[in-house]
């Protein structure tokens, strides 16, 4: 007996490939003629960027330009000075399965660094740089909802998961002329910049998502070549973006991540030593992911009422948006900075932020690490560099869970300082917290059945009415599944609510 069993599908995000690949930096440098001889290396850091990435069959390939920037002490003047040394790096990722429509996600982070000096002149340099991509796709989730038959009965549960109405990505770029203005310092060399963005309002409009937001430019700059005197800016570049994500609906939850894949931050001087104009040109691409939570109906178990009934049962991962986070938060401590002293800080910046996620008792806890740089003046003048970490702790209010929670949190700290005391500044951190958290659920369901030619040989056909002492908490679909009848038909007959027998009693089961 073939009974005709009814699925039903629904859109799910897929990923292709996460991986991650280790670029190694291993370079002999030489200054240029212009920059001064090296008196004692402050920090050497590496910044890669994104230049490009494309798929194309089985495989995506990663193009990019590692920046190794060299601050320092001269010789003569002891003022800060900074080198730049600039390579390119490549890499592939295999990829299997249908690539159509699959939409990468590529990430850099500096793993170590290591620089001496060989002469005043030259520098050894050694570190690495991890790639990351994760390639996502949309795919689907196959269940069975029903197996149609009269004589079939079906336990069935009712989930709620997050169905993909789609993914969209766009690269643009944004590309500004700033001015430091009147009143202040011309600019004649940046020692260091950062950009990132800050996002704002997103709108869902037919198939289209609304994104706005700002690039929030900081530098810091030389106003004295001589003399290595600087200052600081900060620019905030408004952005409005059109992102198609075919699906979209207004009552979507959609998850918008923007990166910076590349930038730089140039001086207009020049063409006129006299110019306090800074040229922009960044190049961001930006994911959304869009859900709608939906019910769907699971066959956990199944029998017939006149055929031995063969079932294959298989797992179905389940998966529910259960929060998109997006918080911020704020932590304050003071920091021990040196014994030399501090008369003057040219800059305190982040120079990295992690974090780790769990869920424990119903608690959502985020706890992380920023590792703040500072560049400063001790009492005689002498610039310095020192690193510092500064820690905090938050929790994120999460709906009611039962699954396992996979979450997937990105920390954008905003740091600002005051010196209060000759060895010691007190670090504020303003902590913009963004990411998913999913529910994850693996639920044991029938995916096949198949019934037998012969009747079943257990099933009592010369009574109407069979009489039962039932236990309290015994089960209604067992005793049905036992005497080869229907839950709806001894609850008919009994009068009965529930899945459950309430009380030991005496019930009566049609046959």
């Amino acid at each position: 007996m073939d009974y005709r069993l009814e699925k039903k599908k629904y859109p799910v995000c897929e990923t292709v490939i996460d991986s991650s690949s280790e670029q190694s930096v291993d370079l002999d440098i030489s200054l240029p003629d212009y920059c001064p001889d090296i008196e004692r290396i402050l920090k050497c850091r590496i910044c890669p960027r994104i230049s490009s990435r494309s798929i194309s069959g089985d495989r995506l390939d990663v193009d990019g330009t590692s920046e190794i920037k060299l601050y320092y002490l001269d010789s003569k003047k002891q003022a800060i000075r900074v080198c730049a040394h600039t390579t390119p790096f490549s890499c592939s990722f295999v990829l299997k399965g249908d690539n159509t429509d699959a939409y990468p996600c590529v990430s850099v982070k500096t793993e170590y660094l290591n620089c001496r000096a060989l002469t005043p002149r030259r520098i050894d340099v050694h570190g690495a740089f991890t790639v990351t991509s994760k390639v996502y796709r949309k795919g689907d989730n196959e269940y069975c909802c029903n197996i149609e038959g009269d004589d079939v009965q079906q336990k069935t549960i009712t989930k709620s998961v997050s169905s993909l109405c789609g993914i969209g990505q766009q690269q643009f770029s944004v590309s500004e002329v700033l001015d430091i203005g009147q009143g202040r310092e011309t600019p004649q060399s940046i020692l260091r910049s950062e950009l990132s963005f800050k996002k704002g309002r997103c709108r869902a409009v037919s198939d289209k998502l609304m994104l706005e937001g700002e690039c929030i430019l900081r530098i810091l700059y030389i106003t004295d070549i001589d003399s290595g005197a600087q200052d600081t800016m900060t620019f905030n570049v408004p952005v409005s973006q059109v992102i198609d994500v075919q699906g979209l609906t207004e009552s979507s939850q959609n998850f918008v991540d923007v990166s910076i894949m590349n930038y730089t931050a140039d001086l207009r001087s020049e063409y006129d030593e006299s110019s306090t104009l800074i040229a922009l040109d960044a190049r961001l691409c930006a994911t959304v992911m869009s859900y709608d939570e939906m019910d769907i109906s699971l066959i956990t178990d199944a029998y017939s009422t006149r055929y031995e009934l063969e079932k294959k049962e298989s797992t179905l991962s389940l998966s529910r948006l259960l929060s998109l986070i997006d918080e911020s938060t704020s932590v304050s401590q003071e920091l021990s900075i040196t014994e030399n002293g501090i008369t003057r800080v040219y800059d305190f910046w982040a120079d990295n932020a992690v974090c780790v996620c769990s869920y424990e008792n119903c608690i959502f806890t985020v706890k992380g690490k920023i590792a703040c740089a500072v560049l400063a003046a001790d009492s005689e003048g002498v610039p310095f560099y020192a690193e510092r970490s500064l820690e905090f702790t938050c929790n994120p209010q999460l709906p009611q869970a039962q699954g396992e929670i996979i979450s997937d949190i990105r920390v954008e700290p905003t740091l600002s300082f005051r010196i209060t005391g000759s060895n010691t500044i007190e670090a504020d951190a303003d902590i913009h917290l963004y990411g998913t958290v999913l529910e994850k659920e693996a639920v044991r369901v029938v995916s096949e059945a198949v019934g037998s030619d012969e009747e079943k040989a257990d099933r009592d056909k010369t009574t109407a009415i069979t009489l039962y002492y039932a236990e309290q908490g015994e089960s209604l679909w067992g005793i049905a599944r036992r005497y080869s009848t229907s839950v709806d038909a001894i609850i008919g007959e009994n009068e009965l609510e529930g899945d459950t027998i309430d009380r030991r009693r005496m019930i009566l089961i049609p046959m």
